[in-house]
């Protein structure tokens, strides 16, 4: 095998324990409003039900749907939009898994400088 294939095969490892890790706490979200139907996904920001999504996704909309891949559902209200960051802001109406954790630094959480990034989502179910 080569080395540039070991290489590969090592960071698609990474990438798989990373979309682990992230995926419980990864929502697909629902939406409807005067417009029709919607979507996108949201993640989890706290323990007190807090999610974050992209301000298109719940464009138009008040409340939302959420679906967690451990087969948890439940409504959400939109608290808060913000068109310059293009973000939103959920709050779920009853439990939500934990938010994903990141790599530590000392007493901080900050990701290494140099290092590489990535988004997950969730399909939205069929």
């Amino acid at each position: 095998m080569s080395t540039e294939r070991r290489a590969l095969d090592a960071y698609s490892q990474v990438v798989v324990g990373v979309a682990d890790a992230l995926s419980p706490s990864v929502a697909s979200v629902r939406v409807r409003t005067t417009q029709g139907y919607g979507g996108g996904s949201a993640s989890v920001l706290s323990a007190d039900g807090f999610l974050l999504t992209s301000a298109p996704v719940v464009r138009g909309a008040s409340i939302a749907g959420i679906d967690f891949s451990d087969g948890r559902s439940t409504d959400a209200d939109v608290v808060g939009r913000d068109a310059l960051s293009d973000l939103a802001v959920l709050r779920a109406r009853t439990a939500v898994p934990p938010p994903a954790s990141c790599p530590r630094s000392g007493d901080r959480c900050r990701p290494a400088l140099g290092a590489s990034s990535t988004r997950s989502s969730r399909p939205m179910p069929p």
